[in-house]
């Protein structure tokens, strides 16, 4: 699980300050947040594998190679 801090929303770009210390930035589409997440909300984000789409991906380039 990695903590965040909506620092700032500018040009429908939300800047999200990541890690303890908040060292790193990552910016994404503020219509990708939630409703009730704006400016000065702390979040956490849950980075998983998605299994199923990566086994479509990978089958579909193995049949492009043919």
């Amino acid at each position: 699980m990695i903590t965040g801090y909506i620092d700032r929303i500018e040009d429908d770009m939300a800047v999200i300050m990541l890690g303890e210390d908040e060292d790193y930035q990552i910016e994404i589409p503020s219509s990708m947040l939630p409703d009730n997440l704006h400016e000065g909300i702390y979040i956490k984000l849950d980075i998983s594998c998605d299994e199923e789409k990566t086994k479509a991906a990978l089958a579909e380039a193995m049949e492009l190679m043919k």
